[in-house]
């Protein structure tokens, strides 16, 4: 027989008996890592399984909250991937978190509890019912809106100092400042070095971006920046804020409401990472983050279906020498992996971050997610950033930010079908969609987005551009975007730009079309083949140097069928229709004797981007609305035993549980049971349950009464 055909049957039969020796292991709340992980013997711990997963293993993590870090060791296949997966409908989470009980008062609602927690200061976060709390400052966050920055004007200073008044005679010992400056493009946090009257001193910035426009040197937009101090317990002077003194161990917390922290679920961050894959084909299906990113510096990824809460909020770099961050909820350090369908929310940097193009990360992909509500901080972060080759960035739902939206500097990407809005809440001088250049041409296509509704800081000038091409951009061609009230140009370009093409863009209610800075005078820098046709704008002027006469169209006059209901297409009666100019793989499929000039075709299905799923509102408030009796006594003998923490429709009991009464927050039992069973894992349906604050008293099996608060939703 020839070898070949040996060989290749020989991989054949490898491959078969591969696939019928592939295992399903479980984990549960009830199980032990002792056991062989069947589904009668499931193991603890999720990373229990991870260690003895091979390649085309399935994991299936029952109903619970998991307070681990998980690594795989092995590496999957193409044809079998490592899988990791909740199991059948159950609720789970993968925490970064730990539980803290046995609070007891300090001075007036502070509360305080011993916790040792030797997380990096930058990383140590606290959360309370699912919500992140303010490391204690000054001036207080009164709206509790980290977008809304609270802050104190600036009055003078140098590069290593910030004057100012009124600021509180405490000790800021330990503390630091964080200052954003008067060009507002980006913020930086230093620890302090002392505070003595109106001066707070602090380690020279450097003289180079993004310091020296951002320093309390720089008078801009009629002031000198804005600052707050935090990180001291003597700032803790209201709700919602906490403070950790490292050398006590000991966690101080003034709670919302004015509630007593034992009835509430207090958790701080104990690790950065809730999945850390350094191996190659692993899949991750359906499992709830909190508190803990996803890292992913393998290739062959796919993260799908999952939520990620709070996956990175941390402090800024405290000697931060470039205004970014590379973390995000998910990072990417790795090629060929797949983020898909996503729900992504609460960071104080990056949602996705791709920023690893010096260690070959390529070819990522980010598709079908909704990311929201991302950098708090201030800086050079997005919900989504990249910087690697092949990006490709597509039909994702993105919005609430504190700069950009979505951020891409690679060569080859691919930004299609997004819908981005409500962005640039703290910085200015940005986009919606943002880049910046070089010498290089970065052949990458922005098409068939919306970027819209956005504004910049009242603070600043309040520029937000809907596609910024920045510094030096080449090499894009930029089509069928649709790009409405926002407070700056549709599309902006800077100084050296060639390349570009702009064709069948629609901008609406924008300062202007088209904007460029060419440096003094116009004199320093030049524009080339820029090529402008087939677009509508409701304001001049376009800016190329192959700008057409007849296929360009601005008028004030709305020219859709329905702006309100968000139907772009030209009415029966605009001059957009048949206006245009046929391009070859642009407006490939028009109706009618020529292309229609804008972002739609009058007779063709509108196309609509973003995810094609939807999820709950966002909701960044504090959930308790009710007045809590604290006067029911609650002697905790364990952190926890009712998940989830807040809970939907069912909540397990962990240990085993003789009786339980549910008692709502006016004192009265709502629900009493005796469970006849010796299993840990009981579960409660909750389904008829209304919204709120209860209590759960349960005797254990030794006779113990242990309690609880929860949160149903």
């Amino acid at each position: 027989m020839n070898r070949k055909l040996i060989k290749w049957i020989c991989v054949i039969l490898l491959g078969c008996t591969f696939e019928m020796q592939a295992t399903e292991y479980f984990v549960a709340k009830n199980g032990s890592d002792n056991n062989i992980g069947t589904e009668d013997a499931p193991f603890l711990t999720i990373q229990k399984a991870a260690s003895v997963m091979q390649a085309g293993d399935i994991c299936f993590i029952k109903e619970g909250v998991y307070r681990e870090t998980v690594s795989p060791v092995q590496s999957g296949t193409e044809d079998n991937p490592i899988i990791f997966k909740v199991f059948e409908d159950d609720s789970v989470v993968v925490a970064g978190t730990e539980m803290i009980g046995n609070w007891q008062p300090h001075e007036g609602a502070v509360y305080r509890a011993s916790n040792e927690n030797n997380l990096d200061v930058r990383f140590r976060m606290l959360y309370v019912n699912g919500k992140v709390m303010d490391i204690a400052r000054w001036p207080n966050n009164i709206d509790k809106n980290p977008f809304t920055v609270e802050a104190a004007l600036v009055n003078g200073g140098s590069k290593s100092h910030i004057e100012s008044q009124n600021i509180p005679a405490i000790d800021w010992e330990g503390g630091f400042v964080w200052y954003l400056g008067a060009h507002s493009g980006t913020s930086w946090t230093r620890p302090i070095n002392s505070v003595s009257g109106g001066n707070i001193s602090f380690d020279e910035v450097p003289d180079k971006w993004p310091f020296n426009p951002h320093n309390p040197t720089v008078f801009r937009n009629n002031n000198r920046g804005r600052y707050f101090l935090f990180g001291v317990l003597g700032a803790l002077d209201t709700e919602e804020e906490w403070f950790y003194d490292s050398s006590e161990k000991m966690v101080y917390l003034q709670a919302p409401k004015g509630l007593n922290p034992n009835v509430l679920n207090v958790e701080i961050t104990a690790r950065t990472e809730a999945f850390d894959i350094t191996k190659d084909y692993i899949h991750i299906d359906g499992i709830q983050i909190f508190g803990a990113r996803i890292r992913i510096d393998a290739d062959y990824c796919e993260v799908r279906n999952t939520i990620v809460k709070y996956g990175h909020y941390a402090l800024d770099e405290l000697d931060n020498e470039n205004a970014q961050d590379p973390r995000g909820s998910i990072t990417l350090e790795g090629s060929y992996n797949l983020i898909e369908s996503n729900l992504i929310e609460f960071g104080s940097a990056n949602g996705v971050a791709s920023l690893f193009s010096w260690k070959g990360s390529t070819n990522n992909v980010v598709n079908n997610n909704i990311i929201r509500s991302f950098n708090t901080v201030g800086i050079h972060s997005d919900l989504i950033r990249a910087n690697t080759p092949n990006m490709t960035i597509t039909n994702n739902t993105l919005y609430l930010a504190g700069r950009d939206g979505i951020y891409n500097s690679g060569v080859d990407g691919v930004i299609a079908y997004n819908d981005v809005y409500d962005v640039m809440r703290i910085n200015n001088d940005a986009g919606i969609f943002y880049t910046v250049g070089n010498a290089q041409n970065k052949n990458t296509v922005i098409h068939h987005n919306w970027f819209h509704d956005s504004a910049g800081p009242a603070y600043a000038d309040g520029r937000a551009a809907g596609i910024y091409l920045d510094n030096h951009s080449k090499g894009y061609v930029v089509h069928h975007n649709m790009v409405w009230n926002i407070t700056w140009s549709g599309i902006q370009i800077n100084w050296d730009n060639w390349n570009i093409d702009i064709y069948n863009n629609t901008i609406f209610e924008s300062e202007s079309a088209m904007g460029r800075w060419a440096g003094p005078n116009g004199t320093n820098y030049t524009i080339d083949d820029i090529v402008i046709e087939n677009n509508y704008a409701s304001k001049e002027d376009w800016i190329g140097t192959n700008v057409s006469n007849t296929t360009n169209h601005i008028s004030e006059t709305s020219p859709f069928i329905s702006f309100d209901d968000r139907d772009f297409r030209p009415n029966s009666t605009s001059s957009l229709i048949d206006g245009g100019k046929e391009i070859i793989g642009i407006t490939d499929g028009y109706t009618g004797n020529s292309p229609d000039i804008g972002a739609y075709e009058h007779d063709v299905s509108p196309w609509k981007p973003g995810a094609d799923w939807e999820t709950y509102a966002l909701d960044t408030s504090f959930t308790i609305d009710e007045e809590v009796v604290t006067s029911i006594d609650f002697e905790v003998k364990e952190e926890t035993f009712f998940y989830p923490n807040p809970v939907s429709h069912r909540a397990i009991l962990s240990p085993v549980i003789k009786h339980f009464q549910i008692i709502d927050v006016n004192g009265k039992v709502v629900l009493s049971q005796f469970v006849d069973n010796t299993l840990s894992g009981h579960r409660i349906n909750l389904s008829d349950f209304q919204a709120g604050i209860y209590f759960i008293k349960a005797v254990v099996q030794n006779n113990d009464i242990v309690t609880q608060a929860f949160l149903k939703q």
